[in-house]
């Protein structure tokens, strides 16, 4: 698993995300299986998922190397998670789950 921490201003409430890559260099395909969105604004935080469990390579799969994803529907779109300290000094990070 990568994790990937990307420091940004809150964009409200988020119901699809665009994720891609441009194919260069040998081997450049992934398996992505999911994204995951967290927003912590004090000491409450609060994260969306957006699954995938697709390949973005265009040799694998159906060819694609983009993907547009929806937020996963479980009830709500946004829920609370632990309140406390988080080890991520962020504002907004995203977990990006894959394997090659």
């Amino acid at each position: 698993m990568d994790i990937f921490c990307i420091k940004a201003v809150s964009l409200g409430d988020l119901e699809k995300v665009l994720i891609s890559h441009d194919g260069a260099g040998p081997g450049s395909g992934w398996l992505l299986d999911k994204i995951v969105i967290k927003h912590k604004e004090g000491e409450e935080a609060q994260e969306v998922v957006f699954p995938c469990n697709r390949w973005l390579d265009e040799y694998q799969d159906d060819g694609k190397t983009e993907r547009e994803l929806t937020a996963n529907k479980d009830g709500s779109l946004m829920k609370t998670f632990l309140k406390g300290n988080s080890c991520f000094p962020t504002i907004v990070f995203c977990t990006i789950v894959f394997s090659v």
